[in-house]
């Protein structure tokens, strides 16, 4: 149970990781889509995970059966697979090192 929390843990970190939701002028938040998470596309993330690197389209299509996800090219794209990305992610000066510069990119910061 302990390694499942884990894992559960890292993806949701490794998925969402610096990118946000802007907020309405109602002051609820924008409907959620595809550019708020990172996408893997991946082939060990893809058969081992059943596709949940294809984040993106589960965020723009909550309905879709994961074995249909779909990856989009103009979401924003993880430089490696899952697992590796689970590994910085637990380095965390390392995570820092690999990911700040993409969520800089993301919000079009130099």
């Amino acid at each position: 149970r302990q390694l499942s929390n884990l894992m559960l843990s890292s993806a949701n970190y490794v998925e969402h990781y610096g990118l946000m939701r802007g907020k309405r002028e109602d002051g609820r938040y924008e409907r959620v889509q595809p550019h708020h998470s990172w996408n893997a596309n991946h082939i060990v993330s893809n058969v081992m995970l059943y596709h949940l690197q294809r984040h993106s389209d589960h965020h723009a299509h909550a309905e879709r059966p994961y074995q249909c996800l779909r990856h989009f090219d103009t979401s924003p794209q993880l430089p490696a697979g899952y697992f590796t990305m689970f590994m910085a992610a637990w380095n965390p000066p390392i995570w820092f090192a690999i990911m700040d510069k993409r969520v800089a990119e993301q919000h079009g910061y130099d």
